[in-house]
């Protein structure tokens, strides 16, 4: 008899999850554990696989819905009715072109596809014109990246026949890529409108209850990192960047330092039971702008990490980051949050806390500037550091006591010989 698979439980705390895509439609014959659809859920991307073998009879969901824990995905037939000589699962091969022909930009591509990539690299690649069958991914076990699909939307076409000599060439309009989202109109012209996803869901609703119940205050200094800047340049050629030692991780260490001797700035607050509650433990959550919106992996008990293992860390969050394979557990349980908006450049921010937390540090672009020492001017490498708090928490005196302690180490980071 038929039998009924209901989307399952994603962690604690999950009640909803928004289909992404589906996989396998009706009458397809599938393999346990072949994945049947991909979903989104909280801040992290899930593919569900099939508890076992059968055919699928009906797939109740498609691209786009959001769906509960509990709600009926997928229906199968009696695995009986299987024949021994029926037809290959639906995606556990898929037939590649031997020479695929490059189809026109912005065009999707003609029929669904299994290779492996992320939801965000595959809309890419429907925007973009790709086909992905015909891309062999450079990503961890061949997962198609979001670089592979841009090469290969890159890579030379076929040039049209050239002109003849009595033709006056014209320089073609430039290639318009319109905005994601579906046509619409407004009373003042042509728009399009994009329905959020999960992840921007959850963006949203934990942005605007920090905003709207926390009084965040913002303190900014400078740290002065050309010694740590040399240090970190010469441990990395000593050790062939294995691992690779970024600013990131002397920040995380100092900030480490900081909270022990600043305990105030690694709690919680409680308004309900009118309390701080502070963490006996420090797990340091480390943003990531993504192309599905901002994560913020943790790094647990990092003051008990040395610098190595907490570069070791950030290569390994980096890595599975990359190739989408971070739970929504890794996600959790963050007790001080830092951004690193000098990524991208600027100096000074506002960022908003993540909250039940009291604080959030972000950096800015660090830069050369000339400097005064023993009245002589020198080039001095300097970082903006950029401290939001909770008022309720605590106060600025505390903020920048924090602040300066931090800055210590990575002016002096011979301190870090010390703890």
């Amino acid at each position: 008899m038929p039998r009924e698979f209901t989307l399952p439980d994603l962690g604690e705390g999950i009640s909803e999850a928004q289909i992404v895509r589906v996989l396998v439609k009706d009458g397809d014959v599938v393999t346990e554990d072949q994945y049947l659809m991909e979903v989104e859920t909280d801040k992290a991307a899930v593919e569900i696989p099939s508890p076992y073998a059968g055919v699928v009879g009906i797939v109740h969901v498609h691209d786009g819905q959001t769906v509960h824990v509990g709600d009926v995905i997928v229906t199968f037939d009696d695995a009986a009715e299987i024949a021994p000589t029926a037809a290959k699962p639906a995606a556990a091969t898929v037939e590649t072109p031997a020479a695929p022909a490059k189809e026109p930009p912005a065009a999707p591509p003609p029929r669904k596809t299994t290779a492996p990539a992320a939801p965000a690299v595959r809309k890419l690649a429907r925007e973009l014109g790709v086909n992905l069958d015909a891309i062999t991914g450079t990503g961890p076990g061949g997962r198609i990246t979001r670089q592979d699909v841009e090469r290969d939307a890159a890579a030379p076409q076929e040039m049209p026949p050239a002109p003849t000599p009595t033709a006056v060439p014209r320089r073609p309009p430039p290639p318009v890529t319109p905005p994601p989202g579906i046509a619409d109109t407004d009373k003042w012209g042509p728009v399009r409108r994009e329905p959020l996803n999960q992840i921007r869901k959850t963006i949203a609703k934990q942005m605007s209850r920090s905003a709207s119940t926390i009084p965040h205050v913002t303190h900014t200094d400078e740290a002065d990192i050309t010694e740590l800047d040399r240090m970190r340049r010469d441990l990395n050629q000593a050790t062939n960047n294995d691992p690779k030692m970024t600013a990131m991780t002397f920040v995380i260490r100092a900030t480490c330092m900081a909270l022990r001797k600043y305990p105030i700035f690694n709690a919680s607050f409680d308004e309900d039971g009118e309390q701080i509650i502070y963490k006996e433990y420090i797990n340091i959550g480390v943003a990531v702008d993504t192309e599905r919106g901002l994560i913020v992996p943790v790094v647990r008990n990092a003051d008990q990490l040395s610098l190595r293992a907490i570069a070791y860390q950030l290569r390994t969050i980096a890595d599975r980051i990359r190739a989408t394979q971070f739970g929504i557990e890794d996600l959790r349980g963050g007790t001080f949050t830092i951004t690193n908006v000098g990524a991208l450049g600027g100096l000074f921010t506002t960022p908003i806390i993540n909250h039940p937390e009291v604080a959030i540090l972000a950096l800015g672009r660090s830069r050369k500037v000339p400097t005064i020492q023993n009245d002589d001017i020198q080039e001095s490498l300097v970082l903006p550091v950029n401290l939001s708090f909770d008022h309720r928490a605590t106060d600025g005196a505390n903020a920048a006591r924090f602040t300066k302690e931090l800055i210590s180490y990575l002016e002096t980071p011979a301190k870090f010989l010390l703890d």
